[in-house]
């Protein structure tokens, strides 16, 4: 019986350790998904002044067009690396959820083979 209680304490604080680390990955994953955010609204910005400079609709055009299409190709390249980047994010934070779904799940089970016959 002491056996049991005690295995049952050493479970319950792994547990709880693997709940606190996806805890603290879900979190970091949720901060990266917000500096990205802010990321993508920059280039957009940039890009929406940078496509007005290319229909020459801006009056501060001091480039020449060949340097503002490079510009804007490597804007289309960083936004499409930050999107790849975001659906990266998206997956792991998934996958801490069905983490975290699937820890509850052997939770219940584990109460419920916990019950003694009579009951069940």
């Amino acid at each position: 019986l002491r056996r049991r209680r005690k295995l049952e304490k050493e479970t319950k604080q792994l547990i709880k350790q693997e709940e606190l680390k996806r805890l603290h990955k879900a979190q970091a994953v949720q901060r990266q998904l917000e500096e990205l955010e802010e990321r993508q609204r920059a280039l957009e910005i940039f890009g929406v002044e940078l496509e007005r400079e290319l229909r020459g609709e801006s009056d501060s055009s001091t480039k020449d067009e060949t340097q503002m299409l490079h510009e804007w190709f490597e804007l289309v390249l960083e936004k499409n690396k930050l999107m790849r980047y975001e659906s990266q994010l998206l997956i792991i934070a998934q996958e801490l959820e069905l983490e975290d779904h699937q820890s509850r799940l052997e939770q219940k089970l584990r109460e419920k083979m916990a019950i003694d016959g009579k009951s069940k």
